[in-house]
């Protein structure tokens, strides 16, 4: 489990202009809130530094130790990172403080490994989820959670309840949820030019003004 520092400041006055001013300092605006925490915090980071410390997580669960102007220090994790749509750039950052000894729940991702006995045979591979919930210490959240499907046949699949956990982590999902299962190929349906699709209708109503009517 990653542990990194980083600097903060503390945002005594807020708003979009205030934001905006920000970020052409080279600083994003961020909130930090949790247990311990009786009302929000707005902060401000250093872009460089907050991309260096999403780059060095590689986007898994990391806990950092933000050191607050004044002296101040909380220990937190990254709850959501808000990207510009066009440049990427971070927004937005929302922190959720995290108290050592206190359980906590996060998202721990799925990295699947081997290749599957049906894969081979020509089946595929059909996700379900990419991560799961557990609840643990801090120190124990796993980066994230190997899945072996290399013994998988035609039809089989994993689902949350079969995947093991360390030490001092739990479930705190729902195990009947699948993760992958392996099927057959869907059979290739014959897709119709236009102009058979026109030829067809011409023939329905060849064959309709043929048919007498009853009188």
């Amino acid at each position: 489990m990653e542990e990194i520092s980083l600097p903060a400041g503390i945002r005594s006055v807020t708003g979009r202009a205030v934001a905006r001013s920000l970020r052409r300092e080279g600083r994003t605006p961020a909130v930090l809130y949790g247990p311990g925490i009786e009302k929000s915090l707005p902060l401000s980071l250093n872009r460089k530094e907050l991309e260096r410390v999403l780059h060095l997580s590689a986007g898994a669960n990391v806990i950092v130790t933000l050191d607050i102007e004044g002296g101040d220090k909380k220990t937190a994790m990254f709850k959501e990172v808000v990207r510009h749509p066009v440049h990427n750039t971070i927004e937005h950052v929302d922190l959720i403080h995290v108290i050592y000894g206190t359980l906590i729940t996060v998202e721990v991702p799925l990295h699947i490994t081997g290749k599957a006995k049906g894969v081979v045979l020509g089946g595929i591979v059909q996700h379900g989820v990419r991560e799961m919930t557990v609840e643990c210490m801090p120190r124990a959240i796993p980066d994230s959670l190997d899945v072996d499907i290399t013994e998988l046949g035609l039809g089989d699949a994993i689902h949350i309840k079969d995947i093991k956990l360390p030490d001092g982590v739990r479930l705190a999902d729902d195990e009947e949820l699948t993760v992958l299962s392996i099927v057959a190929p869907a059979a290739e349906e014959e897709t119709k030019t236009e102009e058979e699709a026109a030829e067809e209708l011409a023939k329905s109503f060849e064959e309709k003004e043929e048919t007498p009517s009853e009188e």
